[in-house]
This record gives C-alpha cells, structure tokens and sequence, in this order.
C-alpha cells in the first residue's frame, strides 16, 4: 500500500540537515544572537536561584526533576495517570503537582537501556530543594541540625529504560478535564530502581554499597527513614527488546517535563540528548543540578564553545556530543566525527547515532549499523529507528524486514514519532510481521499525537476508508488538516481534492485550490496546476 501510505525516510536522524534523507540528531538550545539575544532576560546567579523560600527557579522551559521522594500513593496516581494519557502537572518554584483530573490524548511505550547505576549526593540544603522539588524543602527542615553536621542525602539509582510518549507539545485547549493551574506534560519518565537515605560527607559511598545494604538498613539519620522502590537484581534481568520493565524494576526515578503550549501544534524539536537542563546559575553534574565550581566536571550548556571544550576534555559525555554537533554545523565533518567518537566510547547514545549518520554519508554502511546499535542500546530512538531502516533496506546488514519492526517498536517505544509510522506500515502491509491494521491504525494514531505530518497523513486515509475501524470522513478530513498544517503534501492534497470534488465532504472549490496549491508547495507535482 505504498502509494497510499507513506515512509519515514531510510537512515533519517532528527536535526541539523547533513544530505537528502539524512539528518543528525538535535540538541538542545542550539544557537543564540540577534534579537532573541538583545531581549534576553538576565540570568540569575546560582545563589538567586539556590537562596531561600522566596527565590524562584525559572522551569517554564521544562525540567527532568528526580521524584524519588513521592510518596506511594502519589507514585501510584502518577502510574495510573500515565495509563490513562498524557499525564498533566502544575510545576512552579515552590511546588509540583500531578493534576490527577487533567490529561492529554496520548500514550507511553517502554523502552529498555543498558543498566546504569549511580550514586547522587545532594550535600547541602540547596542541592536538596533543586533536586526534589516536591518534598525538598520539608526534608531540609528535618535535617538541617545533621546536614550542618556534613549529613548529606544519599540517592542510589538503578536505570533500565524510559516511558516515553510520541508527544513532544501539548496545546492548552487539547487538554480534557479540571486543569486549572496545568503547566507542563509528562513527556516521559526514567524507571529502574531506587534507594535513598541519608549518609556522610566524608565517608564515600557507591551506588552498589547502598544498594547492597540490603532492605533492613538504616539511614544515618534518625530523623529519616531509608526509602527505596525496586531491586538491583531484578533490573539486571531487563532485556532490550522487552515493552516493560521486568518486575521489581518500574520505579519512577526522574520526570522529563516539557511546557504547554498556547497556540495550536506545530512540528516541535525535541532533543535526543542525555544532557540535564538546569536553571540559569546552575549546572547538571554528578546527576544532580548543583553550582558551578572551578574543578567539578559537569555538562556545558549547548552553545558554550569553551566551556564545552574544557568538560569535554574531562571526558563529560554530553558536553563532547554538544561540541561535536557545533563543530559540524561550522562544517568541520572530520573533527566533528572524532568528538562523536568520543562521546559514544563514554556511552553518550545520541553520540553514537549521530557517529553513524557521519558514516553513513561515507558509505560506511557496516561501522554505521554498529554505531546505530550502541546507540540504541543506549536508548537513543534515533539509533533504534535509523537501524531500523538499514535492515528494512538491507544496506551495510542483511536484509530482515522482521528484525526492522523490531527495531521500529523499540524507537516507537521510545518516544520516535517516525518509528511509530514505519512500525504502522509494516503492520498494515504484513512485512516483517502479521498484517494488523488495528494495530497500524494505533501506531499512526500516536505519530499523529506526536505532531508527524505522515503519521496524521495515513490516520486519515485509514479513517476515510475505514481501514481497521469504521469509515469516518470528518474526522479523516480533521487528520488530514493537521497533518497538512504540520508540512504533509499528501495531507494538503488529499483535503484539496476532496473539496474540489464534493467527495465526502460540501464542495468548496476556492478551498479545494488553496490546499492543493499548499500541497504544490510542499513538493507535490500531481498537486500543481
């Protein structure tokens, strides 16, 4: 059905065009000047932002904040939130709450990384209300007699995957419920195991000690309980291609939050970067947003040329992947791929797939396919979906339209619009899997959610002709109008020629001509006049 439903493209990366069908992956708030520069507020220090009650972080950007001090039942509302749909939040300075009565249209898929374990040490009273904007200050008040004794907060965490939606906005008026005070969506949440007490700052300590004191251990406190959700082994037992977390292994660990927005979609950027957002005089280092100091290796903010230099030269992963990726855009290729090389040797997995892409422009088609494996192994959706098209395409593997699903449902998984519209695909044709059009209408549906102009695109033509559900042409004509909005021609072309026609629809043909000539524009011949 090819001419009917359309591909993403072969070996395509989001980001920084390279060449025709192959793209490098975005990271965050690349580029600064002009105007945007000449009105930019002025950054906070690190002690405006770290001071007492009355100082605010600014978070209306976003934020992946750690959630390791919900209660139960608060991590059990999330859960089943993230069930139901896009999970809604109000997430400000001073608090964070999880709107139980608001959602979005939307889902979450699962998909699995290489267990990383870590320690975070937040050692003072300020580390501690960054970093847990939910309980944070309450813990410094119970502690504050032992933190100014060098008590310190001790969080071991255990990594195995994300929860991701494809959503990457969420307009204010496609929400549904009680949302007053609604903020930001859940855009997805790291899962693993966790264990977190209070511990001492001159006594170091490692993730697997904590996590091998084994459930009937204290906290150094006698203020504070150790509070743990999962276990270390049964995170072991995580397999990459697997849609859950294996048992014992789902708690939530950090939210990534992403604003919403005030006007309708649009397709939005989102970077595929393991580096950590902090407010204005902060850094991310150690897993934790902290102030900047002389000597702490930490991630450089994105367009820092020299700062990016001196971290990476420390061997911090992002900060080499964010210098590679303006290194490439001043047009230096070479020096860009051994930057790349070096973040994905420190398991940076955008890094590795972005080092494939590079390879793949060489035709080096067989180191490109490793480089897209690690990086999917990392939990990089890009890796997951270019990997994807080597094997559907059979170019540096052999040819396994079984094994491309697979890796089409990992990217879908985790969080790749374009995964989920070739996953479609391959249900709706029966390559590579049983045909299931009930199914590829699902995939579509969240590529659609996901703001992908092809996902809305073939949504549409499924509910035209009632592919996998019953017929329904207001709401394919609904489908295509986003889908045209968001730069689909077909979109644009099939709404055209519906009003030109009357087809389903009252004939209009002055609209009919507007779409099909959008269409002409986006590339569309048969559109034109």
């Amino acid at each position: 059905m090819r001419t009917a439903y359309a591909r993403s493209l072969t070996a395509k990366l989001t980001g920084t065009a390279l060449m025709g069908g192959i793209l490098l992956a975005a990271l965050a708030n690349c580029g600064t000047g002009g105007i945007a520069e000449a009105v930019r507020p002025q950054a906070k220090t690190a002690a405006q932002v770290m001071g007492g009650d009355d100082e605010c972080r600014d978070v209306k950007s976003g934020a992946k904040p750690l959630v390791v001090d919900w209660s139960p039942e608060k991590r059990a509302d999330l859960e089943v939130a993230m069930r139901e749909g896009v999970a809604i939040v109000s997430y400000d300075c001073k608090k964070l709450d999880l709107l139980t009565d608001c959602k979005a249209d939307g889902s979450y898929g699962f998909k699995a990384v290489i267990l990383k374990q870590q320690l975070i040490r937040l050692e003072d009273s300020n580390e501690i209300k960054a970093n847990l904007p939910l309980s944070g200050a309450a813990l410094v008040a119970k502690l504050s007699a032992e933190l100014e004794r060098g008590a310190t907060l001790d969080l071991a965490t255990a990594l195995v995957g994300k929860r991701m939606s494809t959503r990457v906005s969420v307009p204010r008026g496609e929400l549904k419920g009680r949302c007053d005070g609604a903020t930001h969506f859940l855009r997805g949440a790291g899962v693993g195991a966790f264990v977190m007490q209070t511990g001492e700052k001159a006594r170091v300590a490692t993730a697997v000690e904590v996590f091998s004191a084994g459930a009937g251990a204290k906290s150094t406190s006698n203020k504070m309980s150790r509070q743990e959700d999962g276990s270390v082994d049964a995170c072991k037992k995580a397999v990459a291609e697997q849609e859950t977390p294996p048992p014992g292994c789902g708690g939530l660990i950090r939210l990534e939050l992403l604003p919403i927005s005030e006007g309708a979609a649009t397709k939005t950027a989102v970077a595929d970067d393991e580096g950590q957002s902090c407010a204005a005089g902060l850094v991310y280092a150690n897993g934790k947003c902290t102030k900047l100091t002389s000597t702490a290796t930490h991630t450089c903010a994105p367009d820092d040329v020299p700062d990016c230099t001196a971290q990476c030269d420390k061997n911090d992963a992002a900060s080499c992947g964010r210098l590679a990726n303006t290194v490439l855009k001043g047009g230096d290729a070479a020096k860009a791929t051994s930057l790349f090389e070096k973040a994905c040797g420190l398991e940076h997995g955008s890094s590795c797939s972005n080092l494939g892409a590079l390879q793949l422009k060489k035709s080096d088609a067989a180191n490109a396919s490793k480089s897209f494996e690690k990086g999917c192994a990392l939990g990089a959706a890009v890796g997951c979906f270019n990997l994807g098209n080597l094997y559907y395409e059979g170019v540096g593997v052999t040819k396994d339209l079984a094994r491309a699903a697979s890796l089409y449902q990992q990217a879908c998984n985790a969080g790749s619009a374009d995964g989920c519209v070739n996953l479609g695909n391959a249900y709706d044709d029966g390559e590579g899997v049983t045909k299931d059009s009930a199914r590829a209408l699902k995939l579509f549906k969240r590529a659609c959610e996901g703001d992908h102009g092809v996902g809305c695109t073939n949504l549409g033509a499924m509910y035209a002709a009632g592919t996998g559900i019953a017929a329904d042409v207001p709401l394919a004509l609904k489908t295509w109008d986003k889908g045209c909005t968001l730069g689909s021609g077909a979109a644009c072309e099939y709404l055209g020629k519906r009003y030109k026609a009357g087809d389903g629809v009252t004939a209009d043909p002055a609209k009919g001509a507007s779409y099909l000539t959008q269409a002409c524009k986006l590339g569309v011949k048969t559109a034109c006049p």
